[in-house]
C-alpha cells in the first residue's frame, strides 16, 4: 500500500511562545539515544507493507541534530519499511542551525526537499514570534540549500502576527517571492491553549488580529501569490506546478501514514493512534521493547465520511462524493445560494470550494457537511 511517514525529532534550541508540538529544548546529549529509539520503532513497523513514498522529517528543529543521525533514520526506513525510488523525503530546517555543509550532507543521506521554517521576513516580526533567527539568516539557508543543489525548496510564513502591520505581511509576501522557493506555506497565526501566547493573552498583554483584518490579509495573499505563478492548492500552501507537498497531499486524501517519534500520530486501517509526548517514557519504551503508544480511536463510519469531506474541501481537487450524496446536494436550497454567491461548486460528483470559499473553509465544510449527510 501507498504509506507515508512522519518522523518526529524534538529537539530545539528554544520554545517558541506560539509552539503547541511535542519540543525539547537542549538535552543535545541525548540525540544519539534519541536516534536509535526511532530506528528501533521503524524496525517494529517492519511488517507494514511498502515501500514508503514520502518522508517528512518534522519537529522541533530535525536541523539541529548531526546529519549522520538523519541518515541514520532513513538508512533504518529503507531497511526495515523499504522506500520507493522517487520517494518525497522532506525535512523541516530552522534558519541560523543550517549552513552548505550541512545541507550537502542532508542531500548526501536522501533528502530531497528542504522546508524552512522563515515565519516572517522582517526582523520586527520575527521577534514579536519571538523567533531567534533574522530575516538575513533566512535568506542565507535559502541561498545555502540551492549552493548545495536542491531544487525543491519551501519557505513556512505566519500570518496575522500581533503588532505587526498589513504593510510589515506585504513585505515579507514579497521578499519571499522575490527569492523564488518551489512551495510556499502560509499560516494565520493561532494561538493553542498551553502555549505562552495563550497564557499573555489571558493576562491582558497579547491582542489577537481581528477577524475581518485576518481574512482581508489572507485574500491579499492569495491573489498575490496567483498573480506571482502560484497554484493555491491547498487552504494553507501555494506551490509551482508540479512542487505540491506530496507527503502533506497524502494526510489530505487519506493516504494511511506511520508516524514515529514524540507524540507522533498515525492513521493505518480506519485506526488512528498516537505516541507519547515524554521523552524519558518514549526512550524507555523502545529501549525496553515496548510500545510507545499513549492511545488510539477506531474511525467510525461518520466520522470518516466526515473527515473525508473536511480534508478534501481543504484542497483544490475537493471531495468525490457518491452518487446519494450528489443528489442530496443538489436538491438543497442552501447549497445553490452557496453555489450562487460564489463559495462552493459541484462539478460531476466533484464537490470543491472556490478561492473565495478556501477562505471560510471551517465554516464552509461544517455547512456542507450537514448538508450532505441531511440533504432538505
Amino acid at each position: 500500500m501507498a504509506l507515508g511517514l512522519y518522523i518526529h525529532v524534538p529537539f530545539c534550541p528554544q520554545r517558541c511562545p506560539y509552539c503547541a508540538f511535542a519540543t525539547i529544548v537542549g538535552q543535545e546529549d541525548r540525540h544519539s539515544l534519541y536516534a536509535e529509539a526511532i530506528c528501533r520503532e521503524i524496525e517494529s513497523w517492519a511488517h507494514l507493507s511498502g515501500p514508503v513514498e514520502t518522508v517528512f522529517l518534522g519537529g522541533g528543529t530535525p536541523s539541529q541534530v548531526e546529519p549522520a543521525l538523519i541518515g541514520q533514520m532513513l538508512e533504518a526506513v529503507q531497511r526495515h519499511l523499504g522506500l520507493h525510488p522517487d520517494a518525497e523525503i522532506a525535512i523541516e530546517v530552522n534558519p541560523g542551525t543550517v549552513d552548505r555543509e550541512k545541507f550537502a550532507r542532508l542531500k548526501a543521506f536522501g533528502c530531497n526537499r528542504i522546508s524552512i521554517g522563515a515565519q516572517a521576513l522582517r526582523d520586527a516580526d520575527l521577534r514579536h514570534l519571538g523567533r531567534q533567527h533574522s530575516s538575513a539568516d533566512v535568506e542565507r539557508a535559502y541561498e545555502a540549500a540551492r549552493a548545495a543543489g536542491f531544487a525543491n525548496v519551501s519557505l513556512d510564513l505566519v500570518a496575522n502576527v500581533p503588532r505587526g502591520s498589513e504593510a510589515d505581511w506585504h513585505f515579507s509576501v514579497e521578499r519571499a517571492i522575490a527569492l523564488a522557493p518551489e512551495h510556499l506555506s502560509v499560516y494565520s497565526l493561532t494561538i493553542e491553549e498551553g502555549t505562552i501566547f495563550a497564557q499573555r493573552q489571558r493576562q491582558g498583554l497579547l491582542e489577537p488580529v481581528a477577524d475581518d483584518c485576518q481574512a482581508r490579509t489572507l485574500e491579499w495573499t492569495d491573489a498575490r501569490l496567483v498573480t506571482a505563478g502560484y497554484e493555491h492548492y491547498e487552504i494553507s500552501n501555494y506551490a509551482r506546478l508540479g512542487y505540491r507537498s506530496r507527503h502533506n497531499w497524502g494526510y489530505w486524501t487519506g493516504v494511511p501514514y506511520l508516524g514515529v517519534g514524540l507524540g507522533a500520530h498515525s492513521f493505518i486501517s480506519g485506526k488512528r493512534f498516537w505516541n507519547t509526548r515524554d521523552l524519558n517514557a518514549y526512550l524507555d519504551a523502545m529501549h525496553q521493547g515496548r510500545s510507545p503508544c499513549a492511545g488510539e480511536e477506531t474511525i467510525a463510519p461518520d466520522t470518516a465520511r466526515r473527515e473525508r469531506l473536511w480534508l478534501g474541501l481543504r484542497t483544490i481537487e475537493g471531495v468525490e462524493l457518491t452518487q446519494e450524496e450528489v443528489s442530496r446536494i443538489q436538491s438543497n436550497r442552501r447549497f445553490a445560494e452557496l453555489e450562487k454567491v460564489g463559495y462552493a461548486k459541484l462539478e460531476g460528483q466533484r464537490l470543491r470550494l472556490t478561492r473565495a470559499g478556501f477562505l471560510l473553509a471551517d465554516a464552509l465544510s461544517v455547512e456542507l457537511d450537514r448538508i450532505v449527510e441531511e440533504g432538505q
